[in-house]
């Protein structure tokens, strides 16, 4: 019975001394705060932007798949709604030219510092004829708030061409500078 009491006062000793106290605010650095946790990125504001990109041209017809690049200038009035400008050129028989003009809708999740978004708007088509263009897109930007808010890119467009059996996709990969 001596050896269960000792044990258990022993234990009980032990106990105290390695749980510590408890922290005590001396007056001199005030109470204690919290560490701020990070919350993601403020990078979806609106402003303009300049991008590059690199792409394919998909014909819905028998022409072959061609590959080219583009640049792009767009402005937001928020952080969820703006307008786009692009001009990308393939690599076709005769260079296809594409202007486009869009209208996007874009809906940020600052948390992770990604921003999915739909475009649409018309635009023109010049290679040995011209063509006017409807088109509609989806896509997905990722910021990365350590370099100044860079933005990388990569988006999917459907162009409905008033030309018979003149259908294409675009799909695109960029990079957009942020001012």
């Amino acid at each position: 019975m001596k050896s269960i009491t000792l044990l258990l006062l022993t234990a009980a000793l032990a106990s105290t001394a390695l749980g510590g106290t408890a922290p005590t605010d001396s007056g001199k650095s005030g109470p204690m705060q919290p560490v701020p946790v990070v919350t993601g990125c403020d990078c979806f504001g609106p402003g303009f932007a300049l991008g590059f990109f690199g792409g394919g041209l998909m014909p819905d017809n028998d022409d072959d798949n061609v590959f080219g690049g583009g640049v792009l200038g767009e402005y937001f009035f928020t952080p969820y709604f703006g307008i786009q400008g692009s001009y990308g050129l393939y690599a076709t028989d005769s260079e296809h030219h594409q202007f486009d003009g869009s209208l996007v809708l874009r809906m940020p999740i600052p948390s992770i510092c990604i921003a999915p978004y739909i475009l649409a708007g018309g635009g023109m088509g010049a290679n040995s004829t011209n063509q006017s263009t409807f088109h509609v897109g989806a896509g997905l930007e990722a910021r990365l708030a350590s370099a100044g808010c860079m933005g990388l890119f990569a988006d999917g467009i459907y162009s409905f061409s008033d030309e018979d059996d003149a259908d294409f996709t675009i799909a695109r990969v960029g990079v957009k500078f942020h001012f």
